[in-house]
């Protein structure tokens, strides 16, 4: 047996000459504990500097917004749209301005504006009305005599999505939606409100 390849083999020059081999099982091996300690640090990071998730409370119910009205159904069938009735409603932090423009059958235009006060919650509609002027719309002539209330409060009850009340001193029931509201004056007509912002 001749072992002369040995010697070459074991010299100095053909050390540096021999290519590095590790086993496969221990590169895969420190390949996953490195992955795996990668992975634990970040989840500690994570750990450390996340904050526990707190419930968002519920916003308290509203009809802020302002409204266009769009239509008017008359008792008797007849529906009135603008330029015959035009009107605003504006809506926003317990605040209201109301604007309202009909032309009557002969021709003469009743008007209303009013600006007041109001509060809202799931179970009671308050309202102060601070100035109003109306032409020719509950009788002849201007007047500026807010509706006389004894109690400014009135309870609100939900469905369906629905706010439904009826303020004092009006003679309107009112039905609030995320879409808008109508107004229903008894047996004279409904309003039809949209909203538009």
């Amino acid at each position: 047996m001749d072992l002369s390849c040995w010697s070459s083999l074991t010299s100095p020059a053909s050390v540096t000459e021999l290519p590095l081999v590790r086993p496969m099982k221990t590169t895969l091996f420190a390949s996953g504990a490195a992955s795996g300690l990668i992975l634990l640090t970040a989840l500690a990071q994570w750990a450390v500097h996340s904050e526990v998730a707190t419930p968002v409370p519920l916003s308290p119910p509203s009809i802020d917004g302002t409204y266009e009205l769009t239509k008017r159904v008359m008792a008797n069938g007849t529906v009135l749209r603008p330029p015959s009735i035009v009107a605003l409603y504006a809506m926003a932090d317990g605040r209201f301005s109301l604007n309202l423009f009909v032309k009557n059958a002969d021709g003469t235009i009743a008007s209303e504006s009013s600006v007041g006060r109001y509060t809202f919650s799931a179970d009671k509609y308050c309202e102060w009305i601070v100035y109003t002027i109306r032409n020719n719309l509950d009788k002849p002539g201007v007047m500026n005599e807010a509706p006389a209330v004894i109690d400014h409060c009135t309870p609100v009850s939900s469905k369906d999505g629905r706010f439904n009340f009826s303020p004092h001193g009006e003679g309107v029931e009112v039905s609030f939606r995320a879409e808008g509201f109508t107004a229903q004056i008894g047996g004279e007509f409904v309003d039809h409100w949209r909203k538009i912002r």
